[in-house]
């Protein structure tokens, strides 16, 4: 059985305009270990099936599946307990973080909200920060004392609290310098090695998706276009928007030098 099942996904939105749709009947599965890379330009729907997928976006028709459990329509006390099984990491690194409190209180907070007594949570504060390569003093710093790339890795840590079976990753390296892209990515490949999560990483950015999945689902305007290894849609992208996407990243590259992850 997969970790993550969806079938015909419909998610739409009322505006001004009238009714946009947003994800238009996708299906999609992760399967345990592996690592998706859903790519595709913003506004393509990306984001909005994450949503949905954690139940914080109620979708029009469609079902999900987490594990054994079918969680379109279950109340959100019982998506609480689901939200056990998978975690996300959001878009901004800082801005996901309260500022409120330091950075020991914020990676044990999912203990608290599900009620997991680990004993001391100020240990299990370090040995979080150990997992992902940060020192017990980060502990006692905010979120604004840290660098980008220092938070995305306090929001890793804080995302593994739980022991989730499923990571959904958004936009993991966006706006940080490829160096600092390059550690995320590769701490993300080690933790997954450790571990055996599941990872379903969401970018525009196709170096990121080379470099950490093992297939490769190309969106665009709600719909998969083109789903296969990635190494394949690479080497011989079969729709013609993949084929565009992967042309404007050859000219970026050319532009500002590729970089390569090792």
């Amino acid at each position: 059985m997969p970790l993550l099942e969806i079938e015909n996904l419909q998610v739409s939105f009322n505006t001004i305009d009238g009714i946009v749709p947003a994800v238009t009947g996708v299906d999609l599965t992760v399967e345990r270990g592996e690592t998706v890379g859903l790519v595709g330009e913003s506004g393509s729907g990306k984001t909005t099936l994450a949503r949905a997928v954690m139940g914080l976006i109620r979708p029009d028709a469609g079902l999900i599946r987490i594990g054994d459990r079918e969680v379109t329509q279950i109340s959100r006390r019982e998506m609480n307990a689901v939200r056990r099984e998978i975690a996300m990491m959001f878009q901004d690194p800082v801005g996901s973080l309260s500022p409120r409190f330091k950075v020991g209180h914020l990676v044990t907070e999912p203990l608290r909200v599900h009620r997991r007594n680990p004993g001391d949570l100020s240990a299990e504060a370090v040995r979080l920060l150990d997992l992902v390569g940060l020192d017990a003093g980060y502990a006692r710093r905010y979120p604004h004392e840290l660098s980008g790339g220092q938070a995305r890795r306090v929001g890793v840590a804080r995302a593994l609290a739980l022991s989730p079976k499923i990571l959904i990753a958004d936009e993991p390296t966006a706006g940080l310098d490829l160096s600092i892209q390059g550690e995320v990515l590769n701490l993300l490949a080690e933790i997954q090695e450790q571990s055996g999560i599941a990872m379903l990483v969401i970018t525009h950015n196709l170096a990121v998706v080379r470099h950490v999945s093992d297939r490769t689902i190309v969106m665009y305007r709600g719909e998969f276009l083109e789903e296969g290894a990635t190494e394949k849609i690479f080497a011989a992208p079969q729709h013609d928007y993949t084929r565009r996407l992967l042309a404007a990243s050859r000219h970026d590259y050319a532009l500002n030098g590729k970089h390569t992850y090792k």
